[in-house]
């Protein structure tokens, strides 16, 4: 049975909630693990590191730290993008390490609640474009990457997230510490979003069409702002829970295009 109300919302404001039946303590007790792994040592905040064939800009597994220096408009950011087969990969690592074990443990129901959103969803597609839950989750390992994401206000201004479209196929956002997130379809008409617990956001990004072969939806350009102007330039920290689902032999956008827009926002 079509899902009109997941479809509408989809259309008209390019993002639809989800079920997500995992506790906001769950999440923020993860999110709590994070900012203690964050505390580690660089050799063990960076030990685990790899990419998932093939590479690709959302092939990334492990620690991560952006710089506004590095790159034109990138953001300053902390973030770890998880996946279970750290755990095959690392098991020993991980394990002699009690921080460490402690936030992937963490991370682990997380993911498991991303992939059991994500099959729900593909699961409304798949009527109207057949083999969509195959082209997903083919393969050994489904490609989605769970990112526990810091944001340094200090150095960010305004924007906490420059406006952008998602590198890869379809994003998930689970949870954020402050209000912030605003989507639309450009910069003219982005709206900022709010979490409900019980339920994540979901959006196309930017190579969708290349799973789903439709001109009926577009994808979701979004940012993060800072609304609060008096914690502008504060220590203070903000955090997001963010799944990015890929799709095995889909090719992923450069960054001159999925931040084409970026200079009118």
């Amino acid at each position: 049975m079509v899902d009109e109300l997941f479809f509408q919302s989809l259309k008209e404001k390019y993002y639809a909630p989800v079920s997500f039946p995992l506790s906001s303590v769950a999440i923020q007790d993860a999110v709590k693990a994070f900012y203690k792994f964050l505390e580690e040592p660089d050799s063990v905040k960076t030990f685990m590191n790899f990419r998932m064939p093939p590479v690709q800009r959302r092939g990334e597994v492990g620690f991560y730290h952006r710089d506004p220096t590095d790159e034109v408009r990138r953001d300053s950011k902390d973030f770890f993008h998880f996946h279970p087969v750290v755990f095959e990969k690392y098991q020993g690592f991980i394990e002699s390490h009690p921080t460490v074990a402690d936030f992937m443990h963490k991370a682990l129901p997380i993911w498991e609640k991303s992939r059991d959103a994500a099959y729900e969803v593909f699961s409304k597609f798949e009527p109207q474009f057949p083999g969509t839950i195959d082209k997903v989750f083919k393969g050994p390992y489904v490609r989605i990457f769970l990112r526990f994401l810091h944001y340094n206000w200090v150095s960010c201004g305004k924007y906490l997230a420059q406006p952008h479209f998602d590198a890869g196929s379809f994003t998930l956002a689970i949870s954020e510490s402050d209000a912030g997130l605003r989507i639309g379809s450009c910069p003219e008409d982005l709206k900022l979003v709010s979490h409900q617990d019980g339920q994540a956001l979901f959006f196309l990004s930017s190579v969708f069409n290349k799973v789903i072969e439709t001109r009926d939806y577009v994808p979701a350009w979004h940012d993060v702002i800072q609304l609060d102007e008096t914690v502008m330039g504060k220590p203070f920290a903000r955090w997001a829970v963010v799944a990015f689902i890929e799709v095995p032999g889909v090719e992923q956008l450069l960054r001159s295009e999925t931040h084409k827009f970026a200079a009118q926002s």
